[in-house]
């Protein structure tokens, strides 16, 4: 799975732009990693074909899925800091998580094309906190 983190400008500010790039296999194996999380204290880790980690968390107080871009510290001293964040967190309840990991199943069975993570449940929300994510299946 290819990552590319892009900043845009938008009214309220500079924002997050995210596109995932995957073949069928990709996002089956993001979706074993989200299982991962929901059954365990623990985060799990997938690295990824880019310079970009993805860490999924299961945390039961957040009834929404969180996501956002951050360095290991998650500390920003400075511009460069900023621009040197490579890993792509994800949090979640168990409920929310599992909804996550269903999405990605379905995506990873669907032909070329693109979806967004904000569509991932009917049910649970995507936080207007986190940066907006393109998932690219890529049959090929």
């Amino acid at each position: 799975m290819r990552i590319e983190a892009r900043q845009m400008f938008r009214p309220n500010g500079l924002i997050d732009d995210l596109v995932l790039y995957g073949k069928p296999e990709d996002y089956l194996l993001f979706a074993d990693h989200v299982g991962k999380a929901v059954s365990s204290e623990e985060p799990s880790s997938m690295a990824s074909d880019s310079d970009f980690v993805v860490e999924i968390t299961r945390e039961d107080a957040k009834a929404e899925l969180f996501t956002s871009l951050q360095n290991k510290q998650n500390e920003y001293f400075s511009f460069g800091d900023w621009n040197n964040r490579t890993i792509l967190r994800i949090y979640g309840s168990g409920s929310v998580l599992s909804a996550l990991q269903s999405f990605l199943r379905d995506l990873s069975g669907r032909r070329d094309g693109y979806s967004y993570i904000s569509e991932y449940s009917e049910r649970y929300s995507y936080s207007r906190n986190s940066p907006e994510w393109r998932l690219h299946v890529e049959i090929t």
